[in-house]
Order: structure tokens, then sequence, then C-alpha cells
């Protein structure tokens, strides 16, 4: 069928010239004289992945000497803390001991039990003075100045003499004085661990010294 030809039955190398608005087709651009030919696109400089660091080997000597380091301070501080705490421990039962043998001791003179009282005596003593010569030194204070009716450990007179020896001062009561006195002792702990008085009173004179029996 022939009739007018549409558009789409043009050659394809030819366009309208109303296309760019005036009436005239479009000059092709011409490449400057001097700008290289490029045959093929320029080629891409490719950036590689940044690789993961690999953790570092931790040195099992540093780890040796940081826990052998721990374990050295930890048994030195449980060294000094062992031995602080076995000295006082083993202060507080010294004096404990002490106390109770002089205690021990005042109150077998104020029940009169002259023998229990003599065996908390030490060799120092026992040496020299034998259980019936202690008696009647014990008896002759008692008829002098009276039975012992009250005893106390005056405030703050514990002295440790040295890690065996300590020294206590005791208000006697007596029934024929009119006012207490002042009893001196010195305890001691002997080679067999036992603590005994060393000494009492005034060479030994369990009574105030002053006035003298008579």
């Amino acid at each position: 069928m022939q009739g007018r030809q549409e558009p789409r039955d043009r050659p394809f190398n030819q366009y309208p010239a109303d296309f760019n608005g005036t009436g005239k087709q479009r000059a092709i651009p011409r490449r400057p004289p001097n700008m290289a030919r490029i045959d093929h696109p320029p080629v891409t400089v490719r950036v590689a992945r940044p690789q993961r660091e690999a953790p570092r080997q931790r040195s099992w000597r540093r780890r040796i000497l940081f826990w052998g380091i721990v374990f050295v301070v930890a048994g030195a501080l449980a060294c000094g803390i062992g031995y602080t705490a076995v000295n006082f421990f083993a202060a507080t039962n010294a004096t404990a001991g002490a106390a109770v043998t002089a205690t021990d001791f005042l109150s077998a003179l104020s029940s009169q039990n002259y023998d229990q009282a003599y065996n908390d005596l030490d060799a120092t003593i026992t040496v020299q003075l034998a259980p019936d010569d202690f008696k009647q030194q014990a008896q002759a204070s008692d008829r002098c100045y009276g039975k012992v009716t009250d005893y106390s450990e005056v405030q703050d007179s514990a002295v440790q003499n040295n890690p065996k020896s300590y020294s206590y001062n005791f208000t006697i009561t007596r029934n024929k004085l009119t006012k207490p006195y002042t009893l001196h002792m010195t305890v001691q702990q002997n080679s067999y661990g036992d603590w005994r008085i060393s000494s009492y009173g005034n060479n030994n004179d369990l009574g105030p010294g002053q006035p003298p029996c008579s």
C-alpha cells in the first residue's frame, strides 16, 4: 500500500533539521590536534583491602614472671601476717598465764592454803625456802596483820620485763590493817613452760613491811 511515508521509514542516518531549533544540522565537533588518542580506557588501580592484624601472641615468659612475682608477694604477706599473729597470741597467752599464777597465789593465801601458795613459787625461792618455812612465814603475817580479805591488781601495773618475765602490783587488804598496802610480784616462765613467782613483797615478805610485825 502506497501513501505517505512515515518517519519510521526514514533512513537511520537522516535527522530532521529542526531538532536543533535552527533548521540546520548540528556540526560534529572536531578533536583538538594536540589531544592524544585513547584506544583503551585507563587502567584503574585497585587498592588492596586492609588485612586484619593478627593478635600478638602473649609471651609465656612474661606471664610466668608476673604470676611468679604475685605468688612471692602473696607468700611474703602471708608469712608476715602469720608471724605477727603467732607473736600476738603467744604474748597474749604469756600475759594470761603469768596473771593466772599471781592471782592463784593470792587466792591460796586468802584461803590459808599455804601448800598451794608454795606450789606457785619458782625454784629461785624454793631452793632457799622449804615448804614449812614458807608456811610459818605466811602464818606469822596473818597473825600480825590479819588474814587477807581482799586483793586486786593495780590497773595498768603489768610490766613485761622480757618475753618470759612479768611484774605486777596488787592491792592487799588485811583485817587488822586500817588501810590496804601494795604487794609487788614478779612471775617468770621456767624451762618447762610453767609460770612461777620468782619474787614477792620486800625481800620475799608477804606483809606491808611497815609497820614491822611485833
